[in-house]
């Protein structure tokens, strides 16, 4: 592939990126916005890939961000128990809403999903054969839904970190202070001072927990950076090696997968579901997933090491061995952990089921520009690096030929 076949490539899934998001200027999962993309996605998959599926599934995408208003509401209700002289109720309650939230954000479980309306989902997905026996193959995939508006980074980027940890502060703050005064009154060593100076303070602290009540908006983003293009440029990877296999120089034992998940932006769901369904011929091949997330900054182009606010460990030897293709050809790419408090990508769902997994993103996932696209109205082509797009899709093309030469030549 040389510099001129490259620009082609990124010129294209910029082209496509600008033509979806200009067409279905949101995609929240389970819309019929994001059900027409999807069957747009299906429709060009048919047009390179020697088989092409979908996946239909139920997501109840309201809970995802939906238990922050139920916190909300249990930490008034615990207030009411203090002050009625109840801290056992309390206590139960605050400890209620720290498990609602460990559960649905920090790793991503289905605890409140089923008070939500179910919608449906649905993953598409495509595969290139190789011409020999198959012994190993790469998915390279991304999602096609893009996120509710964030309203602390629509309106004010620099004090979404506070406000995040203000909010989660309050509520962790109510836990651990209702179950301070049950075990003071346990030991003998409540004192109604003590009582009602927590109660009030818990009561002022309360105010944290206003601006959260409004962290998102019912619309949509037009999602072109997270993650559109990054289903484009999967694409184009794909497109390439059906190509090579049409001129006579095909693969000879990686089949190849691209696929667009639906719901990633409501708990990886989509991605969740397509692993629940397929895990048996996942883990009865040697399988690779090449997840692709965020690309707006190609200086902070890096592999991830971990996901899930950091609680799931993604694939070392992918990431590294992806840094070391990119340094090789001429790119400064590094290898991290995710962020705590920073959620996930779909490459977690993989990396849970035993599957090799990384995700290559391009942004700074801790710093917050005033001008950042990310979950705003701003994600549009505009904001997406075309120098981004054009490493990443350089890198996977290479990483699958690196892999492809490795299990030619261990069977030569």
């Amino acid at each position: 592939m040389d510099n001129s076949e490259l620009d082609q490539m990124t010129t294209s899934a910029m082209t496509f990126t600008a033509e979806v998001t200009n067409k279905w200027t949101s995609r929240l999962a389970g819309s019929p916005a994001c059900l027409a993309c999807a069957d747009f996605l299906e429709e060009r998959l048919s047009k390179f890939c020697d088989q092409v599926d979908h996946q239909q599934f139920f997501v109840r995408p309201g809970a995802f961000l939906g238990y922050i208003r139920i916190n909300i509401g249990l930490y008034l209700l615990a207030l009411v128990a203090l002050f009625l002289g109840q801290p056992l109720i309390a206590t139960l309650i605050a400890s209620l809403s720290v498990l609602i939230t460990g559960m649905e954000f920090f790793i991503y479980k289905e605890f409140v999903d089923g008070l939500y309306p179910k919608k449906q989902g649905k993953n598409v997905f495509g595969r290139i054969e190789p011409v020999g026996e198959v012994k190993q193959q790469i998915i390279i995939s991304a999602h096609h839904d893009s996120a509710h508006i964030f309203n602390f980074l629509e309106q004010d980027p620099s004090t979404y970190v506070r406000k995040v940890l203000a909010g989660t502060g309050t509520q962790l703050g109510l836990f651990v202070l209702t179950w301070l005064i049950l075990i003071l009154n346990w030991a003998g060593l409540g004192r109604d001072i003590v009582y009602w100076g927590i109660t009030i303070i818990l009561a002022v602290a309360a105010l944290n927990l206003y601006p959260l009540w409004f962290f998102y908006d019912k619309e949509g983003t037009p999602g072109a950076g997270d993650n559109l293009v990054c289903t484009a440029l999967a694409m184009e990877i794909g497109k390439y090696f059906a190509k090579e296999k049409a001129a006579g120089r095909p693969l000879q034992h990686t089949r190849m997968v691209i696929g667009s998940w639906d719901a990633e932006e409501c708990g990886l769901r989509g991605a969740r579901a397509f692993v629940r369904k397929y895990k048996t011929d996942l883990t009865a091949l040697k399988t690779y997933n090449f997840n692709l997330e965020c690309m707006y900054d190609h200086k902070a182009l890096s592999f991830l090491r971990s996901d899930l606010n950091n609680f799931v460990p993604l694939s070392l030897e992918m990431a590294e061995g992806g840094a070391t293709i990119a340094k090789n050809l001429g790119y400064e790419v590094g290898v991290h952990p995710f962020p705590f408090l920073a959620g996930g990508t779909d490459a977690a769902e993989f990396a849970k089921a035993g599957i090799e997994a990384t995700t290559l993103a391009a942004m700074d996932w801790e710093n917050r520009e005033a001008d950042t696209a990310y979950h705003t109205t701003r994600d549009t082509i505009d904001a997406v690096d075309r120098e981004a797009v054009s490493r990443s899709i350089a890198i996977g093309v290479q990483y699958v030929l690196e892999k492809e030469k490795a299990i030619t030549h261990g069977t030569s």
